[in-house]
């Protein structure tokens, strides 16, 4: 695929977001948790950046819909099969497969691109971009977003999990400007989130009566932590707004 100089902001976005310290681990927790698709969040937030709004449910339920069938035949299989490779089937894990790994590695963020381009495509058809946005508009982030590209490729959003080290809050400037942006994009995140959960249990729903029980004995585990998803994607929105306002 062809990730040149021009590459569409919103991949620039992306990247420059996801590769914030500390952003990967709250968003892979996300995906874990909840089966969020991180494309979906942050294409949602580059999308509340452009317009000065968050999107609606029925919308960001409908953008959804646009990838769902490529995120689970394609990235979904690429993402699992590149995990199993770390471990097995045998001759894996050696230096020989783990040069195929690698390159799954390298097909799977084309994929998750590619994903993120019907997404972008999407947005711009909705009736919110035939009007400005409130932050400024697209040319002003323009700068810092391609000045993430390099930097960004090699750690993008298919790296692989690890122990997440603990790591300060992001903090922003006391500003009216900030204030607004993070309002919006924390409405946005928490819509995301929302929408995921509900897939959630509808998808534990459907699932035999054993594996059900199986499912509520681990969600069980996170009971004391009913917010914890909110606050993953909350440090991810403190991400977005730190990199929309270095634009």
């Amino acid at each position: 695929m062809n990730q040149d100089a021009n590459a569409a902001d919103h991949w620039q976005f992306s990247l420059a977001v996801y590769t914030r310290d500390g952003v990967a681990e709250h968003c892979l927790a996300l995906q874990s948790r909840l089966g969020l698709d991180v494309n979906v969040l942050l294409l949602m937030l580059w999308a509340a950046g452009q317009w000065g709004d968050a999107p609606t449910a029925a919308q960001i339920t409908d953008a959804d819909s646009r990838i769902n069938a490529w995120r689970h035949e394609v990235v979904v299989p690429l993402r699992q099969l590149r995990t199993r490779l770390k471990s097995g089937p045998a001759p894996a894990p050696d230096a020989m497969t783990d040069v195929l790994r690698k390159e799954i590695k390298r097909l799977e963020l084309d994929a998750e691109r590619i994903q993120q381009e019907v997404l972008a495509q999407w947005v711009r058809k909705q009736p919110q971009m035939r009007l400005p946005a409130a932050h400024g508009g697209q040319e002003r982030q323009r700068t810092t977003l391609l000045q993430a590209r390099n930097d960004a490729r090699a750690q993008a959003a298919t790296q692989d999990a690890s122990p997440a080290p603990y790591r300060p809050p992001i903090e922003l400037a006391d500003t009216a400007e900030n204030a607004r942006q993070l309002a919006v994009l924390e409405q946005t995140a928490i819509r995301v989130v929302a929408h995921y959960e509900a897939q959630c249990g509808e998808a534990r729903y459907e699932q035999p009566i054993a594996q059900r029980a199986a499912a509520g004995s681990a969600a069980g585990e996170h009971a004391g932590e009913p917010w914890l998803a909110l606050e993953h994607a909350h440090q991810v929105v403190l991400a977005a707004v730190a990199v929309f306002a270095s634009a």
